[in-house]
């Protein structure tokens, strides 16, 4: 009897770290590129392209993303990375006492047996050297982002801000603009988005990946954007982030526009906001299911999940069952 093989599939939602020096340490970026070369490689990525300005440098990632600041870093990867590896490399060349705070996150993954490790496991890992905390914001076995954080009193810059766009089940025709049959025979897919607000201004490193998918990292003074697409019919899945200083101002503007461009059946924002007033955004079309504020490390952290009601009865989603 021959052996049926699950679909292929490739899994986009994101674990997630940032890790801020205290004031007196020297510059992340003296720590040099062949140390980030090993930080992403124990994470069980690759360094894809590399930019930089005068204020940071900004790694494309074989999954997802790197940005090393003078006194910041944060690292984005996707798939069956074990970021919590990469962060171990990069505790190697940062004593405790010099770490101000360090947030840790994991989504919930579509398929969560196939990582080699949960995020409890990660959060323990991380508590065995640094005090801290682990959190919920969602709902459990849904839509969820867990959080591990130092409690060591931190309190972030009134311009410390970032935006997370978190969406599952993409419309399918703008899906298949990722697939790397279809990339364009000139200029970038960037100029092709349609994000005008959200990556105005912006210098673009881009990558269309080879059978499907997608990453963009943006440099524009001192923010960064970044976007990633997983096409795939079987968990697709696009993350959209931004430490870009407009977020001062209602996000909803910017949050609009992503959604209107991938049109997910459901998505997560997360915001991560300095003052005591937390942030919350408003889509048209879809309705707020979960909502969930926090304090953390001095920032007050915002999650709300919305998803799309159903108007009309839709077909079954057939799985195929072979690669």
């Amino acid at each position: 009897m021959s052996q049926l093989k699950p679909p292929a599939f490739f899994e986009g939602p994101e674990k997630k770290v940032e890790l801020t020096v205290v004031d007196d340490h020297p510059s992340l970026r003296r720590l040099g590129e062949a140390f980030w070369h090993r930080v992403v490689n124990a994470s069980g990525a690759e360094v894809v392209s590399k930019r930089s300005n005068d204020v940071f440098d900004a790694y494309l990632l074989s999954e997802s993303s790197l940005f090393v600041y003078e006194s910041f870093v944060t690292m984005i990867t996707c798939g069956r990375t074990q970021l919590v590896r990469g962060v171990d490399v990069m505790l190697e060349a940062i004593p405790d006492e010099a770490i101000a705070v360090l947030i840790y996150e994991r989504k919930n993954e579509h398929f969560p047996h196939e990582q080699a490790s949960s995020f409890f496991e990660d959060a323990r890992h991380l508590a065995e050297r640094l005090d801290g905390r682990a959190l919920r914001f969602g709902v459990e076995h849904e839509h969820a982002v867990r959080l591990f954080h130092t409690t060591r009193g931190y309190q972030p810059v009134q311009e410390d801000r970032t935006l997370e766009v978190l969406m599952h089940g993409i419309d399918e025709r703008c899906a298949e603009t990722f697939l790397a049959s279809r990339r364009p025979p000139s200029g970038t897919l960037a100029q092709q988005l349609g994000l005008r607000r959200a990556l105005e201004g912006f210098e673009v490193d881009e990558f269309v990946f080879d059978p499907a998918g997608y990453s963009l990292n943006g440099m524009r003074d001192e923010a960064y954007v970044t976007l990633h697409v997983t096409p795939e019919r079987v968990g697709s899945y696009v993350s959209f982030e931004t430490n870009a200083p407009e977020l001062d101002h209602d996000p909803s503007g910017l949050v609009q526009e992503v959604v209107e461009r991938f049109r997910p059946e459901s998505f997560d924002v997360v915001v991560f906001e300095p003052d005591d007033d937390p942030v919350s955004v408003d889509v048209p079309g879809y309705v707020l299911r979960k909502h969930v504020q926090e304090p953390v490390s001095g920032y007050h952290v915002t999650f709300q999940h919305f998803y799309r009601p159903s108007t009309r009865p839709v077909r079954a989603f057939s799985i195929p069952l072979s690669s």
